[in-house]
């Protein structure tokens, strides 16, 4: 039997014409050593993660910072975002007072038409994770809404924070000037302190301020809302009635 394979082995060698391959040992390079190793040093994640510590020192520019006190028992709700410093920052600060003071945003936004920037920070203030703990919205290049998140309970202090039950703002801040809906969560619209708090289910979810004013009742109107270039959808909003 074994006699019969090697015959055959011959047989075809033979007829191919062709002799036995005989393995060789690749020298050529199959990449470019000092480029793989910039692309590795390029996308090696960060391990040492730096803690933040916010250096509150009070200052004639606001009467409560939001992450050393808790506004809305101090006050018993008698405050307006005007008197409020979020970090050092405060409503009408310019864009370059926010760099100076938080540093490049982990996330800045900025539409096409250049109308507004949003500046989020998360990792630059010590808040682990891929959700923005404080957000800064600017016009002109002028601070006019600030939003704090739930990551950023970690800085609040006390019935000033996300948790926080609905009973509890209704008996500090009292009935809202209005409230309405934004997709699942409610909002209590508190126009003159300028905060809108928005809960999901009873629990507060997230705070927004922005400049106070006077609040003369509202009108809901519907009217075209362009979302994106080129799309426009009904949208129905909350208008000051003069």
């Amino acid at each position: 039997m074994l006699l019969c394979a090697a015959f055959t082995a011959i047989a075809l060698i033979l007829l191919s014409g062709c002799k036995p391959p005989i393995a060789q040992e690749i020298t050529i390079p199959l990449f470019n050593q000092s480029i793989n190793e910039q692309i590795e040093n390029l996308t090696i994640p960060e391990t040492d993660f730096v803690e933040f510590y916010y250096n509150y020192t009070p200052t004639n520019r606001s009467r409560y910072e939001i992450a050393e006190e808790d506004v809305f028992t101090l006050s018993m709700g008698n405050f307006t975002s005007a008197e409020i410093s979020f970090l050092g920052i405060m409503l009408g600060d310019s864009y370059e007072y926010v760099l100076e003071g938080l540093g490049i945003p982990d996330v800045l936004f900025i539409p096409a038409d250049e109308s507004y920037k949003n500046m989020e920070y998360r990792d630059k203030i010590g808040i682990g994770g891929e959700l923005s703990g404080i957000s800064f919205h600017l016009e002109n290049d002028t601070v006019t809404r600030i939003t704090v998140k739930s990551p950023f309970n970690k800085y609040l202090q006390g019935n000033t924070s996300t948790g926080i039950d609905k009973e509890v703002i209704y008996y500090l801040l009292d009935v809202p000037d209005y409230q309405d809906f934004v997709s699942v969560l409610r909002v209590f619209h508190y126009v003159e302190k300028g905060a809108d708090i928005y809960f999901r289910n009873r629990y507060v979810d997230r705070m927004s301020f922005y400049m106070p004013k006077e609040f003369k009742g509202v009108e809901y109107m519907t009217f075209y809302k362009m979302i994106s270039e080129g799309i426009f959808v009904n949208a129905t909003e909350p208008v000051l009635r003069e």
